[in-house]
């Protein structure tokens, strides 16, 4: 199967490489532990592989997505969550989400009804770490006998920690370590039945791959201290006014229809994640990690409160939530989505899709911005990328040509 796509192409606007990590990086910011933490769960029901993706790509497998089948999956989403799908042969739908990201289960029961193929499997993620209540929607793959893969790449999800209200109902869950740890890989597939992962063993990387990953990791470490020296508060009216000054192109949306997408690499299938980075999400503070992360994410709520510009998709933290990102909405992303990447604010969205006619996805394509809050950033660092968003909303700044 193919599917159609809205991609938008950045080459034109020649953006700058940000000042600030997007991930955790090397220390990480947070102490690691002589101990490691017991794990929650028999390691019977693990496998570990190089990214999420490899781990969905076995989820669907054992749920049975292939030839002649279908995945259903959230209408906004970030490719490498259908690509999986997509290399087994399988046909993806789209399902709406409401504005809060839940899904739209009168809309899931239309579209479970209009299929020409079994539904095989639905994707069930927890966005930005904020948990989902999935009980319904689990009740309802229970009675129509499809698989329930939750997606907790964006929660706080390994074997020896669990996020509060996520990776509890999924029949398989997923998820990322390496979001939220300094950690150069990581992806974790969790079946809740032992043995359906029987016979799935994964290729342990070899030693030069280990220290090509510690390497890369201190090199990424190094680079952003190096990068951070220019977030500098003062310059910001005067680095605005240059942007706003300068004749700069935009980017351009195109439209195509492709398998699965570049950065999906069947070759990397089954392959484990490196050990170091086990290792790391064995024995670093959690805590610590937990802590930071929540104080960054409540940074954010006070430093973007009473902008008219832009509104927090979450404006409450949940007790005991452990966020991924802090997700932004923007009235205007001609204007301050280009300003704010030229200036070097590390800045990630989903604006490369499959069509589907769901609202919310469209509008959250180009408007929904994902600014980092892990633990790695300082104080200097949060005061940067709030003052930029505050004055870019409120200057005059022309949009993007």
């Amino acid at each position: 199967m193919t599917l159609d796509t809205l991609i938008f192409d950045p080459a034109p606007c020649n953006f700058p490489k940000p000042n600030l990590p997007h991930l955790p990086v090397l220390p990480g910011g947070v102490e690691m532990k002589l101990h490691a933490l017991p794990a929650w769960a028999d390691a019977r029901h693990f496998r570990h592989f190089l990214r999420g993706r490899f781990a969905l790509r076995e989820a669907y497998w054992l749920a049975g997505v292939g030839p002649g089948s279908t995945m259903l999956a959230p209408a906004y989403h970030c490719f490498t969550m259908l690509d999986p799908a997509l290399a087994l042969s399988g046909d993806v739908a789209l399902y709406p989400l409401h504005e809060d990201l839940s899904p739209d289960l009168t809309a899931l029961d239309r579209l479970a009804n209009a299929s020409a193929t079994p539904i095989k499997a639905i994707l069930a993620t927890h966005f930005f770490g904020i948990p989902q209540d999935f009980a319904a929607l689990a009740a309802w793959c229970s009675k129509r006998d499809i698989t329930l893969v939750e997606d907790c790449s964006h929660a706080l999800f390994t074997m020896n920690f669990r996020a509060p209200g996520c990776g509890r109902l999924g029949d398989f869950v997923i998820s990322s370590p390496y979001k939220f740890f300094p950690s150069p890989d990581g992806g974790v597939l969790y079946a809740r039945n032992a043995r359906a992962l029987t016979g799935i063993e994964c290729r342990q990387p070899s030693l030069s791959a280990e220290l090509r990953g510690i390497a890369e990791a201190l090199s990424v470490a190094r680079h952003f201290h190096r990068a951070s020296r220019a977030c500098d508060v003062e310059r910001l009216t005067s680095d605005i006014a240059a942007i706003d000054a300068a004749v700069l192109p935009g980017g351009h949306t195109m439209r195509s229809s492709h398998r699965y997408s570049p950065y999906y690499r069947p070759a990397k299938e089954r392959l484990a994640s490196l050990r170091f980075s086990r290792f790391v999400e064995r024995h670093a503070n959690l805590s610590t990690i937990s802590a930071r992360r929540r104080t960054n994410y409540h940074r954010w709520l006070a430093g973007v409160r009473g902008l008219t510009h832009c509104k927090p998709l979450y404006p409450q933290l949940p007790e005991g939530c452990v966020p991924y990102m802090f997700p932004l909405y923007f009235d205007n992303p001609d204007r301050h989505f280009h300003v704010l990447m030229r200036l070097g604010v590390p800045i990630w969205r989903w604006d490369s899709i499959a069509v589907s006619d769901c609202p919310t996805a469209n509008d959250y394509r180009l408007k929904l911005l994902h600014l980092p809050c892990h633990q790695s950033l300082t104080n200097r660092d949060l005061d940067w990328m709030i003052e930029a968003v505050r004055k870019v909303g409120a200057g005059e700044t022309a949009p993007a040509r």
